[in-house]
């Protein structure tokens, strides 16, 4: 999800301590069933798999959550060697912000990766913050608006060549906006998709994928390039396309070391409403900046990550980025470039799978540290 908050107009505060020993607690309890939770997965090989656990996590963007779970890995095919694990994930979460998100994901490649189909499914109440447009926006600033949105994410890709991928990517949201600031930015200015809106779009879809892993790859390269168009024909309120590109790469360096890089590529043209611009921030891109501080009609990032894996289950990381928003009205400047880094610590869940349960603290100049307390990798 890309956002966040509760009634009041600010985060709740917990400290050092107390997110330590919440971590601490959680982690004494996952480790102590662990071997219970995925006895099933670690000795049926191929078969398929099935979990079911207790979620709790934290982001400075949604504060606290908890919920629970399920988790199905299984292969299609009889091609097992040759085919990537499907992956389809059910849940349900709430926050201390007072958001609710309801959801289900899949991930799903036939036999010898013929063909994937992946997507997202899910309603969420929400609670965003808003700064401004543009890469000089002030703290002072900051406001908040609430919004319901349904959610649905499709892509079907083909192989057409090893490792590369031809396909299609449809996105659909409907924002309601439900309360903003009153004589606040959005309440008083002239921003697109201030009063909510419905977004729906398609376009060209194309991977390259030679990673030796789904969840922790140790080497090879993704890269993903598409364009998507939204416009009143396929039901969308705003009329406007979105160009990405993102490119990874990761290398082994050393036993148990892998050195992973992230440039990453997203812009707009046409009458995009605030809410659909690209963002700096969250846990994925750019840990340390408050994901939605800086937004704008063009994003570009760079981010590294150094992993060691210095026990079976046990691993630590160091990350840094550099990125920026930009437009005609705000143009790349790069003095305006914004830099991040951090540090974390990694717990693989399962002997078999390598889904890891994650521990960020990042910072960037000028902000606070934010705290990311989660699962998988950011990139």
């Amino acid at each position: 999800m890309y956002g966040s908050r509760s009634g009041i107009a600010q985060s709740f505060v917990y400290s050092t301590m107390g997110q330590r020993i919440c971590f601490f607690l959680f982690l004494l309890i996952f480790t102590t069933s662990n071997n219970r939770l995925f006895a099933q997965e670690d000795t049926l090989g191929a078969k398929p798999t099935l979990a079911v656990l207790p979620l709790i996590y934290y982001t400075p963007e949604t504060d606290w959550a908890f919920g629970a779970g399920a988790v199905s890995n299984f292969k299609l095919g009889k091609s097992n060697e040759k085919t990537f694990t499907s992956q389809l994930a059910l849940g349900g979460a709430y926050t201390l912000l007072n958001q609710l998100l309801v959801y289900s994901s899949w991930r799903i490649f036939t036999d010898e990766n013929k063909h994937l189909i992946a997507g997202e499914i899910g309603w969420y109440r929400y609670v965003y913050f808003f700064y401004g447009i543009g890469p000089e926006v002030a703290e002072e600033s900051r406001e908040q608006f609430d919004a319901d949105l349904p959610r649905l994410r499709l892509d079907y890709l083909k192989k057409t060549h090893p490792n590369f991928f031809l396909g299609l990517r449809y996105a659909y949201d409907s924002y309601r906006i439900t309360q903003t600031k009153r004589n606040g930015q959005l309440d008083k200015g002239n921003f697109i998709g201030k009063s909510g809106g419905r977004i729906s779009g398609i376009g060209p879809l194309l991977y390259y994928d030679s990673r030796n892993s789904q969840l922790y790859p140790t080497r090879g390269i993704f890269a993903e390039t598409g364009f998507q168009y939204f416009g009143k024909i396929i039901g969308s309120d705003f009329n406007y396309g979105r160009w990405l590109a993102d490119f990874r790469n990761v290398q082994t360096i050393g036993k148990n070391q892998v050195l992973v890089w992230n440039a990453y590529y997203e812009g707009m043209v046409g009458d995009v409403p605030f809410f659909a611009l690209p963002m700096m921030g969250g846990n994925k891109l750019m840990r340390g900046l408050f994901e939605g501080k800086y937004r704008d009609r063009n994003l570009l990032l760079l981010q590294g990550e150094y992993r060691w894996k210095f026990l079976p289950r046990w691993g630590v990381v160091a990350f840094s980025g550099l990125g920026n928003v930009f437009s005609e009205s705000n143009p790349l400047q790069l003095n305006q470039t914004k830099l991040t880094y951090g540090a974390g610590g990694r717990f693989q869940l399962s002997k078999k799978e390598k889904l890891n349960f994650r521990l960020d603290l990042a910072h960037s100049p000028g902000e606070d540290f934010r705290i990311y307390l989660t699962f998988g990798e950011a990139f």
